[in-house]
């Protein structure tokens, strides 16, 4: 990390929070509804429409609904929102530059964090020198840029 500015290590911080919290938020969506996390498609029977699955609450105040390849969590107290990709394997940390600043944005715990960036730009250049210096991995397909944290060189 010796190679990055102070705001690149801080940028890469907050991607291992959100990291951490997607992956708590989904494995506490899986305890509460027995979900065996390690097949290929785990959410089946919560994202019909079928039933009411598809959207309720978790412990601690989280709530979460099913749309499309997502699924959003909020918690009713602090206002924080994390929407997590469903659809590709066990990477529930993949981010986006906009996502990744909404995150940042409405994190109660991040605000200094979002008085420093100002701007999405700001951000967008951060990852691309995380992505350059493999911090950060770009698995996106079809143009689609859908960037996670390189757990291997984080030790994550």
């Amino acid at each position: 990390m010796t190679n990055l500015r102070p705001i690149e290590k801080i940028i890469l911080d907050v991607i291992i929070k959100f990291d951490s919290k997607a992956n708590e938020l989904i494995n506490i969506l899986g305890n509460e509804f027995d979900l065996d996390l390690s097949k290929e498609h785990p959410f089946g029977k919560l994202i019909t429409r079928q039933n009411d699955l598809w959207k309720g609450s978790l412990p601690d105040n989280w709530n979460y609904h099913f749309h499309g390849n997502h699924c959003k969590f909020e918690n009713e107290i602090t206002n924080q929102i994390l929407d997590v990709t469903i659809n590709r394997g066990k990477n529930y940390g993949i981010f986006q530059d906009s996502s990744l600043y909404w995150f940042i944005e409405i994190t109660i715990d991040l605000k200094h964090i979002y008085e420093k960036i100002k701007t999405r730009e700001i951000l967008t250049d951060c990852l691309n020198t995380l992505e350059k210096e493999k911090y950060i991995v770009d698995i996106g397909e079809f143009g689609y840029k859908a960037l996670i944290l390189n757990k291997e060189r984080n030790n994550a």
